[in-house]
């Protein structure tokens, strides 16, 4: 009877899909789909405890850029620094225009490239009024357009990670290619980055592109089988073009990308056909100038500098201009400085770069698989290029970053726009993965697991700091302080349209007051070329005074009574001492609240526009 038993067969359909999960395509998909099951929850932990809204100057100043652009008016900003009308005014004058209308009309930005306000211009001219204009309903909650901003930037955040799993997997094998994206979403900087408000992770996608077509360029000139050249000259000349124009983007989106035009030029110089690295080179520059030559030309018509004020970054926080004094002066004396000042800066930042920055920058202790694979020579050519490359703009980005680093860094550390070493960190994960992969083939493992678990629970170790850091308490959304949003809404809303603010965060002012502001002055009623009353009385009047913890918060003796450029500070503390005393001539006489600063937030005024709101 047994032998006329029939067995119905298991569904072929089950089989398959069972097989390919195994050990076929669906396996990869997969790994894809958990990695990306993982990154969204990570993403949702991240967006209820890690997000803040915006606290450094470049994020409010870049947006309000944006702003106005999408308003239609032009690439003008709010934020007017006396050294960007010193800058202009001669110009004016030479094109026949009023200085005057420098300060009173819309102010033409001379501080940034252009592609990401124009993007951010984008973004809020295709929003609803509601998501550009409307405001935090909580104190846990963001402004509706920084969370937009965060939307936007984690696009790029999101492609960044593709292309770096895209890369390890096809240049090396599957696991390195997760190994690297598992390294970059597990460092919490990097996080902070992508909702910070600030260009860096599309900066760190365009250095991993230009990183894979210099090395595409340097494959290119190795010998096939027969040992022939692989690629003609006219190609090497094609893709030189397109590495230049990466680069131009990039300069398009911060000016410091352009120090990678000579890691680059060098390296694939090196790497090209004798016969042919004049041309590649020269192709290389000559696509960076096409693209970025009109944006030089219109700074330069404007200010005299193809950078505009970023052209000077490297006199900011010399002696001659300590902290933000450059940004302030109204007249500075920039023939004074001398290059061994600039030399100094340049030695003092290289040597807290790379004694702290460059060990810390991946959040975690796989920097030093990078740290020791770099001084490692590899058996493979093409590794090989790929680690001279990676010393090649190490090299270029601590210089770099050493020389335009202004008071910026010191306000926020690593999350500022001067952190160059940002944007070499996606990159560097990839060779870091590459090594530890490397050092794991060295070993013998008993069993299978055992080789999983050498793999998972380093993994797992680098990704500690970034998931404690989500677990409770939850942490408080505002930036505070200085940035408090309800306050800085409440008193600048006080103030009428079209009102000029003097104030130690200027850039918050710009943003969330949507009103013109201007950094503190340097002197007021001391020095007749650095002085307050030489705008107030001679440009355009000030409205309002508004002075925060940056201003009280410093040292007592060295800062507030001797330092000349304290005045601002001494007024803070003058008033408090002496029971809301402004002294006598001061032009803006009314100040909001009882004798006492509003949470800490002096606010004067040339008329109490509080107590005519209430009428």
């Amino acid at each position: 009877m047994a032998a006329h038993m029939q067995y119905n067969e298991p569904p072929k359909g089950i089989q398959e899909l069972i097989h390919s999960l195994e050990e076929g395509e669906g396996r990869v998909w997969l790994q894809r789909f958990i990695l990306l099951l993982l990154t969204l929850i990570a993403l949702g932990l991240y967006h209820f405890d890690g997000v803040k809204n915006f606290s450094t100057v470049e994020a409010m100043d870049l947006a309000q850029l944006g702003r106005n652009l999408s308003e239609g008016r032009g690439f003008t900003t709010q934020l007017i620094r006396p050294l960007s009308l010193h800058l202009q005014s001669p110009r004016a004058v030479e094109q026949g225009v009023n200085p005057r209308q420098l300060i009173t009309a819309a102010h033409p930005d001379i501080s940034h490239p252009p592609l990401y306000p124009v993007a951010l211009g984008v973004l809020f001219k295709v929003l609803p009024d509601r998501w550009v204009y409307g405001v935090e309903s909580g104190p846990r909650r963001r402004p509706p357009a920084e969370v937009a901003v965060g939307c936007l930037n984690f696009i790029g955040f999101c492609g960044l990670a593709f292309v770096l799993f895209q890369v390890g997997r096809r240049w090396f094998e599957l696991s390195i290619g997760v190994m690297a994206v598992v390294v970059f979403l597990g460092s919490k900087l990097n996080w902070d980055f992508a909702f910070s408000g600030l260009p860096t992770v599309w900066l760190g996608l365009l250095c991993v592109a230009v990183s894979v077509v210099a090395l595409r360029i340097g494959g290119a000139a190795d010998p096939d089988e027969d040992g022939r050249p692989r690629v003609v000259t006219f190609r090497y000349a094609l893709w030189s073009a397109v590495l230049g124009a990466l680069i131009g983007l990039g300069f398009l989106i911060s000016y410091s990308f352009g120090f990678l035009v000579l890691p680059i030029g060098i390296c694939v110089g090196w790497w090209a056909p004798a016969e042919a690295r004049l041309r590649t080179v020269g192709c290389l520059l000559l696509a960076f100038l096409l693209l970025t030559a009109p944006w030089m030309t219109r700074n330069y018509l404007r200010s005299g500098l193809p950078m505009g004020i970023a052209t000077l970054a490297p006199l900011s926080g010399t002696l001659g201009f300590v902290e933000d004094r450059l940004e302030r002066s109204q007249n500075p004396e920039l023939s004074r400085v001398r290059l061994t000042e600039v030399l100094a800066k340049v030695l003092s930042n290289s040597q807290s770069i790379l004694a702290n920055d460059v060990p810390r920058m991946f959040g975690n202790w796989f920097g030093a698989f990078l740290l020791v694979g770099l001084l490692l020579p590899m058996g493979d050519a093409r590794m090989n290029r790929f680690r001279w490359l990676l010393l090649a703009l190490l090299l270029a980005l601590v210089l770099g970053q050493a020389l335009i680093q202004t008071h910026l860094s010191t306000q926020s550390p690593f999350l500022n726009s001067e952190n160059l070493l940002a944007w070499f960190v996606p990159l560097a994960g990839l060779y870091a993965a590459v090594v530890f992969r490397w050092a794991l083939d060295t070993f013998d493992f008993p069993f299978p697991l055992a080789r999983w678990m050498a793999m998972a629970v380093p993994l797992a170790l680098c990704l500690m700091p970034f998931v404690i850091s989500l677990l409770p308490p939850r942490q408080p959304v505002m930036s505070n302080p200085p940035y408090y949003l309800p306050v800085i809404r409440q008193l600048l809303g006080y103030l009428p349209p079209g009102a000029m603010v003097l104030s130690d965060m200027p850039a918050a002012v710009a943003w969330y007051g949507h009103l013109d502001s201007m950094p503190l002055t340097l002197r007021a009623g001391q020095d007749p070329k650095e002085d307050f009353y030489q705008i107030h009385d001679f440009q355009r009047p000030f409205n309002a005074l508004l002075l925060t913890s940056i201003t009280c918060d410093q040292l007592w003796h060295s800062k507030l009574m001797n330092d000349s450029d304290a005045v601002w500070g001494r007024f803070y503390m003058d008033y408090l001492l002496r029971q809301g005393n402004i002294p006598s001539g001061f032009p803006l006489k009314f100040a909001f609240g009882d004798r006492y600063p509003e949470n800490g937030y002096l606010f004067v005024a040339d008329r109490p526009y509080w107590r005519e709101s209430r009428k």
